[in-house]
């Protein structure tokens, strides 16, 4: 009998052994709708384990709401996160994260969020890296576990001097991914979105261009995947893709890509970011900022000699977006 490696596996806790400037998290993202195709509210889920540079370490579960950009960081003893494999499931303290679902218990001064949630039609996709999975000296990996599926639950919000609020996801769709490794990089831009306006089918979109540390020096790299009519469209680096242009002004970021057989263009306008914390060297402690509520425009095109024909535009809102560093840097080839 074959036993693949951990890490052809993502979803599966990647840091059995280690205990020093580590981290690891997944990224559970779930909105719902009141108008067709329209993204009204999302609710981002973050549970996580830090080890810092002298092995001492944490686990923790993150929450950014689109509504306001309000953020929570809850934080436990490292010995309160435990994984198992088959099925998948980690349990932080009375929180539970899988495949099927999330239970959610979370409770500090100003916010607690009590709920369930359950999963169904997941949408998995083959390690996004390529050939950089084999590669064991990345500063940080990637992996997605789901593009789409959906969800159904309540999670109730409580908020210090505030009414009580209950969010219905009945029905949501759901997005999952996963991050592990020393540190996020320098500089990045990610983006996600399902929330596609006037589709009769499920469409969700990924898109992350980095800095990333190479032996001595460093490149910019991106990889990029679009589902859409039961169809998986990807686009890398390690596919023969590059940037051909980068813009951000006043809010607007705009980016060209292509590779031997796409054309793509992304137009991004974004609202206000809540405050995330992110890895350096494990250690929780750099300030991102994330909007969940973008507007994002895709355009997919098949290149041709003579006129390149369109495969797919959608327009998505209650998109994530991440803009982090020197961005305008990661243009440049």
């Amino acid at each position: 009998m074959t036993i693949l490696p951990r890490f052809l596996n993502p979803v599966l806790f990647q840091g059995v052994r280690k205990r020093k400037s580590y981290f690891e998290g997944w990224y559970f993202k779930q909105s719902f709708s009141r108008e067709k195709g329209a993204v009204s509210r999302t609710l981002a889920i973050i549970p996580g384990l830090s080890w810092d540079e002298n092995g001492a370490g944490h686990a923790f579960i993150q929450t950014i709401d689109s509504l306001d950009g309000s953020t929570n960081y809850f934080r436990f003893p490292a010995d309160s996160f435990i994984f198992q494999d088959k099925p998948f499931c980690i349990s932080i303290d009375k929180n539970h994260f899988s495949l099927e679902g999330i239970h959610l218990d979370v409770l500090d001064s100003d916010t607690s969020l009590v709920g369930d949630l359950s999963f169904q039609n997941l949408t998995p996709v083959s390690p996004i890296m390529g050939p950089y999975m084999f590669v064991p000296f990345m500063e940080c990996n990637h992996g997605i576990v789901s593009m789409h599926h959906r969800v159904e639950g309540k999670i109730t919000i409580i908020r210090k001097e505030q009414e009580g609020e209950i969010l219905n996801f009945e029905p949501g769709i759901g997005y999952i991914e996963k991050d592990w490794g020393r540190s996020m990089p320098s500089s990045w831009i990610w983006i996600h979105a399902n929330g596609f306006e006037d589709s009769s089918h499920p469409v969700s979109f990924f898109f992350s261009l980095a800095k990333i540390p190479w032996l001595k020096n460093s490149f910019n790299g991106f990889i990029s995947v679009l589902h859409a009519a039961g169809r998986e469209y990807r686009f890398a680096t390690y596919r023969g893709g590059h940037i051909d242009l980068l813009e951000h002004q006043n809010g607007i970021l705009r980016i060209l890509l292509s590779d031997p057989r796409y054309k793509v263009e992304l137009l991004v306008r974004l609202t206000e970011t809540g405050e995330l914390l992110a890895p350096v060297q494990g250690t929780m402690d750099r300030r991102i900022g994330e909007c969940n509520n973008a507007w994002v425009r895709v355009v997919v095109k098949a290149k041709h000699k003579m006129t390149d024909a369109p495969l797919f535009d959608g327009i998505a809102t209650g998109a994530g977006v991440e803009l982090v560093g020197d961005i305008i840097s990661l243009g440049l080839t």
